[in-house]
């Protein structure tokens, strides 16, 4: 497994390591998206900082885009905050963030875990 997941009171932190692939990234999401506590979190925080390689395709990044689209009808508030230094991963995220268009589910993307929780501690 190349990710950690911490939950708290209002959210959901997954912090990759190493070698990401599209396998990865949607299993992290499925584990978010299917445990008890997503109905009442209010944040999520995908930290990419500590990768070596991003293998997501724009084909991949479109099913987990549509996953979450679906899970918008249930879950109508989400604030997703990305944190990357790395250009390839701002732009996949790009296109997600379009894919969730029409839902009230929010992405962002930071260079630094400090500024995302910022971001996600404002109304």
């Amino acid at each position: 497994m190349t990710f950690n997941i911490n939950w708290d009171k209002e959210g959901v932190y997954v912090k990759f390591r190493g070698k990401v692939t599209a396998r990865d990234l949607i299993d992290a999401n499925n584990y978010v998206i299917s445990n008890a506590k997503f109905d009442t979190i209010k944040y999520q925080i995908f930290d990419f900082l500590h990768i070596d390689e991003f293998n997501i395709s724009s084909y991949d990044i479109t099913i987990i885009g549509t996953m979450n689209k679906s899970q918008s009808d249930f879950k109508k508030d989400m604030k997703i905050a990305i944190v990357t230094q790395d250009d390839y991963v701002r732009e996949v995220f790009t296109e997600y963030d379009q894919l969730l268009t029409g839902t009230n589910w929010i992405t962002k993307i930071f260079s630094l875990v400090d500024n995302a929780r910022l971001w996600l501690k404002e109304k």
